[in-house]
């Protein structure tokens, strides 16, 4: 998720992203809280998400569920579109009516949280970090994402990885085993595409989420996630794309990507192009998040099977990796958590967040991953791709978004470049020194 940019250039780069927003306010004849939150008084809290069907209908339940112990609560639902919900955050942080919490993107800087934070708008958290209810209850990669400067800023609420997935019927048909080497898996690309099918079902318009996955894993391999070679420093603008090792990351991901996407994947976002190629089997090959497997027609599952991204030669770091992160937390606002009627209520709803009741209706009745150790997944209530996906997921090393560290103002022409990539307009060496250009900050 994103926010804190600032206003300008930095809205559009708002418009991707998804958000969950509770506010708190007082009315003036609020009672002082009780130990487990204000229980006499009545307390209206303003709450706010980016909509969609299956999240509106799970938060309603979620709230109602909070209101049975906290009766004196009233909730002021506030809701907008993907495009006009993080503007309208935006705003709210610029006017001073931070709401007092509320859901959104983890705190990296491509989402402009830490521009809150350094204003003071979000509560530091981090004396719940030793409550029972709190501790061990998260992956450790959750709290870190959730930690800045030492500080708890956020609680995690959701978490996808990337599924890259093969139909194997295709597969079967074009005489090929399902790759387990870079060159079976560009061999297979090349294959489908001589025989009609589509290698890559998924959209290549700017800010869809599943065509930037390739690119992060190419780039990573070579370019390794650590150190000051790292692919997020290197989009971060802090190291060159063309050296060496970002020309190769290039020239391979155009192997693999280049010409292989249907003639009008610019114009359709991800859920449009996996109806249209995907759920047709016009396309072999799906790669996006989990909060995605919903998109996919139930009938086509059984056909599908995960592959891992298999190893690069020539690539400096081999190790099984995946891209897996946070897409939601939970943020509190500094004057909440300040206010002697607000903040026991926060608590309350913090230990909500923290619980098995909130995990299950997310995981179960949304179909999205919550961040919490060793999430078992109930087979009866999931589909088998996904708990296939995650046994890959699990164990591989964590490498973030490769835009996780991009200044949200470069990111537009970077899209644009992108595209023209995916169609081929660029060698890879060209696609290297296009990226130069737009990130790297001398």
């Amino acid at each position: 998720m994103k926010y804190g940019k600032k206003l300008g250039a930095l809205m559009t780069i708002f418009c991707m992203m998804s958000v969950i927003v509770l506010g708190c306010s007082t009315d003036s004849g609020s009672a002082p809280a009780g130990g487990d939150g204000a229980k006499s008084g009545k307390v209206t809290l303003r709450i706010a998400w980016q909509t969609s069907p299956a999240g509106d209908k799970v938060n309603q339940q979620l709230l109602e569920s909070f209101k049975k112990t906290h009766p004196n609560v009233e909730f002021v639902i506030e809701t907008a579109e993907s495009g006009k919900y993080p503007s309208k955050i935006s705003m709210d942080i610029a006017a001073d009516n931070v709401p007092d919490t509320f859901f959104y993107w983890r705190p990296e800087p491509s989402y402009g949280v830490d521009k809150f934070i350094q204003a003071g708008a979000l509560a530091d958290l981090s004396e719940i970090q030793n409550e029972a209810f709190f501790k061990d209850n998260f992956a450790d990669y959750a709290v870190s994402t959730s930690t800045v400067n030492g500080k708890l800023y956020a609680i995690p609420t959701g978490y996808a990885f990337i599924m890259f997935l093969a139909n194997k019927e295709i597969v079967d048909k074009l005489g090929l085993k399902l790759p387990e080497t870079w060159d079976e898996l560009v061999n297979l690309t090349n294959v489908a595409k001589e025989k009609g099918y589509i290698p890559w079902g998924i959209s290549t318009k700017p800010f869809a989420s599943g065509w930037e996955r390739p690119l992060g894993y190419v780039f990573d391999r070579f370019m390794t996630n650590k150190g000051e070679k790292g692919a997020l420093n290197a989009f971060g603008g802090k190291v060159p794309f063309n050296s060496p090792e970002g020309i190769a990351a290039a020239e391979h991901l155009y192997d693999l990507v280049a010409g292989k996407s249907a003639p009008d994947s610019t114009t359709l976002d991800d859920t449009q192009a996996t109806s249209k190629y995907f759920n047709t089997e016009k396309a072999v090959l799906f790669i996006n998040g989990t909060y995605a497997l919903p998109t996919i027609k139930p009938e086509l599952l059984p056909k599908l099977v995960p592959l891992k991204f298999p190893p690069i030669p020539g690539a400096a770091d081999n190790n099984p990796i995946q891209d897996k992160d946070l897409t939601e937390v939970a943020y509190v606002s500094s004057k909440a958590w300040a206010d002697p009627v607000k903040k026991p209520i926060m608590l309350d709803w913090i230990k909500f967040l923290c619980s098995q009741e909130f995990s299950d209706a997310k995981v179960y009745d949304q179909q999205t991953l919550t961040p919490n150790q060793d999430l078992q997944l109930d087979p009866t209530k999931v589909a088998k791709i996904l708990i296939d996906a995650k046994a890959i997921a699990d164990p591989a090393d964590q490498v973030k978004w490769p835009l996780s560290f991009a200044n949200p103002e470069r990111k537009e022409p970077f899209y644009s470049i992108y595209s023209e990539f995916w169609a081929g307009k660029y060698t890879g060496k060209e696609f290297a020194e296009k990226l130069q250009e737009i990130f790297y900050q001398k």
